[in-house]
């Protein structure tokens, strides 16, 4: 990884000013927390997976252009998805507000991406010439967490059903619900969605099968559409 500030432009700044990060920050006023921060820069191109070395991973992560999708790697090799972010959202800190300590973490990204990662340290260990700019970034990265943990709660909702069934209609619904739409397009895979609601690939394909079947739902490849709205409110 590089350094942002060897290639660090006025053409970035339009890119950062639409992050909840730098939320009512002047241009010059990023310009200047960027300076300071000096952070790491990835460009990924899609599909690209690119693992995070352990000495950043206690870092912010800032996805500024692109989606991406964030992954713990097992000792078996195994991928369990953490998060997906898209175009157009933030993920004020990406990974360092959960302790995966000696975790490994990939990212993959689904579009053409651009990520900092920042030392945290540049924003909570006060420096008085940017004293003003530090408060600002890190009253947005509180809020930015109000996400992660609404994402959080909706997962362990979905988790907490009892049947793999129930599980993947409290998913749809919630999809559905965060829309507004009965038709969508999930962010994941099958073997993804299957790693994200903790269960068999198989059984889930099984069970998507069922309630197509039975005309609750239609679907193709990742592009779903609710039939039946007596299981969906929004």
């Amino acid at each position: 990884m590089k350094r942002f500030t060897e290639i660090f432009s006025e053409e970035h700044i339009p890119l950062l000013e639409r992050q909840i990060m730098f939320s009512g920050l002047s241009s010059k006023e990023i310009s200047l927390f960027i300076q300071h921060s000096n952070p790491f820069f990835k460009s990924l191109k899609k599909g690209q997976t690119f693992q995070l070395p352990n000495e950043h991973m206690r870092m912010i992560g800032l996805v500024f252009k692109g989606d991406i999708q964030i992954f713990s790697v097992g000792y078996d090799g195994s991928r369990t998805i953490l998060k997906s972010i898209r175009e157009g959202e933030t993920s004020g800190i990406m990974y360092s507000t959960l302790d995966y300590y000696n975790s490994v973490i990939e990212l993959t990204a689904d579009t053409d991406a651009y990520i900092l990662l920042i030392d945290p340290n540049s924003v909570y260990i006060v420096e008085n010439s940017i004293a003003v700019i530090q408060h600002k970034i890190l009253v947005n990265l509180l809020a930015s967490q109000r996400q992660v943990f609404i994402d959080i709660s909706q997962h362990m909702m979905i988790l907490s059903q009892r049947s793999i069934r129930d599980k993947v209609l409290k998913y749809l619904q919630i999809t559905s619900n965060t829309v507004h739409s009965y038709s969508f397009r999930i962010i994941f895979s099958r073997e993804e969605l299957a790693s994200y609601l903790a269960v068999d690939r198989a059984s889930l394909s099984r069970t998507l099968g069922e309630l197509k079947k039975e005309g609750i739902i239609d679907f193709k490849r990742n592009k779903f559409k609710i039939l039946d709205f007596g299981y969906f409110t929004y």
